[in-house]
């Protein structure tokens, strides 16, 4: 009888367990179907209107003595090394990779902020390689669905762990200098 419950027991716990981790694999796709689609209809609303005060990537490399594919990769492993930080320091079970943003995330009020503020730095620094408006439209509208979601209490720490604003960021920096942008004189 005692076994039998037992039995019953590990069995209904072992189905919670199931549906739970089915449950989050679940609500982690929809999130991000939501995100992504917030995300280009924000950058259609504003996509251009950072369209001003850019310097070039070819006044920047000029400026501090350096070729064009060293300011790329001086850039590169910058803006690389802050969207890690914020994105994907470590690795925790089932959630995977986590970094300083959802942490920020868990201070109510003031962690979003502090998290969006050091987001807004690392679209700051593109600029000094003047990428096109559109380009900064992106990322903008990725850091601001960041924000959004992530002032949703209890679901803001899985927003930053799930929808990563600062690499998506700097995978379209890396895109975009990867294509050769234009020197300006």
């Amino acid at each position: 009888m005692f076994e039998t419950v037992l039995l019953w027991l590990a069995a209904i716990s072992a189905i919670v367990l199931a549906v739970a981790v089915a449950g989050y694999f679940a609500l982690r796709w929809a999130f991000m179907r939501a995100a992504e689609r917030m995300a280009a209809m924000i950058d259609r609303r504003i996509g251009g209107a950072a369209a001003h005060a850019f310097t070039g990537l070819a006044r920047f490399a000029a400026a501090r003595g350096i070729s064009i594919d060293d300011a790329n990769r001086l850039f590169g492993r910058n803006i690389d090394h802050l969207a890690k930080i914020m994105d994907s320091a470590i690795t925790l079970p089932i959630l995977g990779r986590v970094g300083l943003d959802a942490v920020l995330d868990l201070i109510p009020g003031v962690g979003n902020l502090a998290g969006a503020a050091i987001s807004l730095t690392l679209i700051a620094r593109t600029l000094q390689y003047g990428p096109p408006p559109s380009l900064v439209s992106k990322m903008l509208s990725n850091v601001l669905v960041d924000v959004m979601l992530g002032a949703i209490p209890l679901i803001g720490p899985l927003v930053d762990v799930w929808f990563k604003a600062n690499e998506r960021n700097s995978l379209l920096m890396r895109e975009f200098l990867s294509s050769g942008p234009k020197a300006e004189g």
